[in-house]
């Protein structure tokens, strides 16, 4: 990653931060307000998927899963809706858990053939060269658990450079599918089991304390941020220090 693909990641990232702390502020200032309108929202969200067309909440499941695997960054929205759905509609659990499956395997399928026809740009341009070496030493290694084992992983594991590198490391079309799969199947399928199992007390959850757990999720990534920066901070002070002086070119002598 050059010097403007840095500076504009931790532009984002910064932007990122503050906007979770004005949420967080605007929570701070109206907490009432905000806890009822917070409650009121589940219970209408609970209502709605309780009423809705299960064929319809499975599309929708699997549009989610085909953005998110290819153009689109939802961290674990697809995990959230599969937990969601398999709760409210706990027999239809399978086909939620399938269709997600195969919404990421679609989707992954389109970054997946772009790096293969790409010969590497993509990775080049959106990843350093130290990481994309790393992901292909592991493909050497470790074949076909290179791509299942990144699809069972949640964030921050690089899904997406993995599904990339298979490409340009020209991985069979079969195996890429067939291992895609069966990772989003053990992914989705572990969180729709213990949706089912635990069902009645995330719905107890979602509608008395839903708002206690967004806040907590505010203060955790406003400090996850500011740990991040530090951390970054620190790497560039001690890289500075560590990095060599520039040795000079030798003087040629001139001849008397």
């Amino acid at each position: 990653m050059g010097q403007n693909g840095t500076t504009r990641y931790f532009r984002k990232r910064y932007l990122a931060l503050a906007l979770v702390v004005i949420l967080a502020l605007l929570v701070g200032f109206n907490f009432k307000t905000v806890k009822t309108f917070v409650r009121d929202t589940a219970q209408d969200l609970i209502s709605y998927a309780e009423n809705a067309n299960p064929l319809v909440s499975g599309l929708i499941l699997g549009l989610v899963a085909v953005g998110d695997s290819s153009f689109l960054s939802i961290p674990e929205g697809n995990d959230f809706l599969v937990v969601y759905f398999s709760i409210i509609k706990s027999s239809m659990m399978p086909y939620f858990v399938l269709i997600s499956a195969a919404g990421s395997v679609l989707g992954s399928l389109i970054l997946f053939t772009m790096g293969r026809k790409g010969e590497g740009v993509l990775l080049t341009r959106r990843f350093s060269p130290e990481r994309v070496e790393r992901i292909r030493t592991w493909f050497r290694k470790y074949d076909i658990w290179a791509i299942l084992i990144p699809c069972v992983i949640p964030p921050p594991m690089p899904f997406k450079l993995f599904v990339l590198t298979a490409g340009v490391l020209k991985f069979r079309y079969s195996r890429f599918i067939i291992a895609t799969m069966i990772g989003r199947l053990i992914r989705y399928g572990t969180w729709g089991v213990l949706a089912v199992i635990f069902k009645d007390y995330i719905k107890y959850f979602m509608k008395h304390h839903l708002l206690e757990l967004g806040v907590g999720m505010l203060v955790f990534l406003a400090l996850l941020g500011v740990g991040s920066y530090l951390f970054t901070l620190g790497r560039r002070r001690v890289a500075r220090l560590v990095e060599p002086a520039p040795i000079p070119p030798p003087t040629q002598e001139v001849p008397n």
